[in-house]
């Protein structure tokens, strides 16, 4: 396999130097019940199962003249990307989750990393999955978790690929809908109403990250409440959390949360059913405002399940689809990064699943954290995973923002204030 990446790659693949990848390394941290293996255990399994992952073996190699090229590494050995991490016992998760998020990749090669994560807690061991967002967006890293701890009769099927794939997905009137709405999106990022600030771009040990954990069954009992979707409780949750950290700080960039509704950047992926391998990034993005601060909550949820209805009903994925495989790759990357500009939205927000009934040589695993992305110019990240009936809510964040630290926590709050008998 050798061949160009998509413009979307491209695009992630620019943003910053091998010093400051970090905060767009993303992925995975599973926990596992059981005795921790040795690190060679690791390593066999991850050589058994590459067969099925060939994006772990190729790196990414800019082509003079022409554009970037994922090639194969000649005697690709796995080891190299394989480490081991102990903390002594009784390391808070965020502790952990924060160290791991600062690591840097390996360079000159493939863009991930493996490792197995073990001392914290008794009777378990982890493995978390990192890697950067020019080679898999969310629902590619979820499938290579699935691929290498998931049933191999299930998974073996689903062969990770580059293409090709068939442009158009949808309706003459999607398209044409969905095609505004990429404009549409595009005139508010160059031009937005009220430009947000430009946060600085993290060095890696600038990065924090901290978790709050619900389960599947109290997003979806809120949700139904209010007739929305689970998306739209977790939205509501961390309208309410932000409103919650917002208070005070008259001096910082609280204040401009206080003051106006906060936009929210959300990424829609544009894979097709059966198209969990695809290599790479296929996605696009869409704006969501939360609600103004003080609204009533009813009327703030209506606001907010209409406004998701109505991004997942104007055409936006098929469109993106088709218009990145049409456009030609210098406009398209031209548009992905004025889309992604920080001015229109501070924060990004996404939410992901993975497969139930994961397991490592016969451990399960029991628990399943995101580590999500900075994109540039934003401080704040929000990634929610579901495993089963566990969900897990992580912010990534700038150690610049004040009381970040105090995100999770909020969040945990705010779900048991939205959940309380009215």
């Amino acid at each position: 396999m050798n061949h160009r990446l998509n413009p979307i790659d491209e695009v992630f693949l620019s943003m910053g130097s091998t010093e400051d990848r970090a905060g767009l390394t993303h992925g995975q941290f599973l926990r596992f019940q059981g005795e921790t293996p040795p690190l060679s255990e690791l390593r066999d399994h991850l050589t058994e199962r590459l067969s099925a992952l060939p994006g772990l073996t190729h790196r990414m190699t800019p082509a003079r003249g022409r554009r970037p090229r994922r090639e194969p590494v000649p005697g690709f050995d796995p080891a190299a990307h394989l480490r081991e991490e102990e903390f002594p016992p009784g390391t808070p998760l965020d502790t952990v989750l924060t160290a791991l998020a600062r690591e840097r990749l390996p360079e000159n090669a493939p863009l991930w990393a493996l490792y197995l994560v073990h001392g914290y807690a008794d009777g378990e061991f982890a493995v978390c999955y990192r890697v950067h967002h020019s080679a898999e967006d969310g629902m590619g890293a979820s499938h290579v978790v699935s691929a290498l701890f998931g049933d191999p009769c299930l998974e073996g099927g689903r062969r990770a690929t580059a293409g090709p794939r068939p442009l158009i997905s949808g309706s003459a009137r999607e398209l044409a809908r969905g095609t505004v709405s990429v404009g549409t999106g595009l005139a508010r990022a160059l031009v937005p109403a009220r430009p947000w600030p430009r946060a600085p771009r993290p060095r890696p040990e600038r990065l924090g990250v901290t978790v709050a954990d619900a389960t599947w069954n109290e997003l979806r009992q809120l949700s139904r409440r209010f007739g929305a979707t689970l998306n739209d409780a977790f939205l509501m949750t961390l309208w309410k959390t932000l409103d919650a950290w917002a208070t005070g700080g008259d001096e910082d960039v609280r204040s401009r949360f206080r003051t106006a509704p906060v936009p929210v950047r959300m990424p829609l992926s544009t894979r097709r059913p059966g198209e969990d391998a695809l290599l790479g990034n296929h996605l696009t993005t869409a704006v969501v405002s939360l609600p103004a601060r003080g609204t009533p909550l009813d009327v703030a949820f209506g606001q907010l399940a209409g406004r998701t209805r109505r991004m997942r009903a104007h055409g936006l994925r098929p469109a993106s689809r088709a218009l990145v495989g049409i456009l030609p790759a210098p406009l398209t990357r031209w548009t992905v990064r004025r889309l992604l500009s920080p001015r229109a939205s501070p924060l990004y927000a996404s939410n992901f699943s993975l497969p139930t009934a994961l397991s490592f040589r016969g451990a399960p695993v029991i628990d399943a954290t995101p580590l999500g992305v900075l994109l540039p110019g934003n401080a704040l990240s929000v990634t929610l995973l579901s495993y089963g009936q566990r969900v897990r809510v992580g912010f990534l964040y700038d150690r610049a923002l004040p009381d970040a630290e105090r995100l999770a926590g909020l969040w945990r709050e705010a779900l048991d204030t939205l959940s309380a008998p009215a």
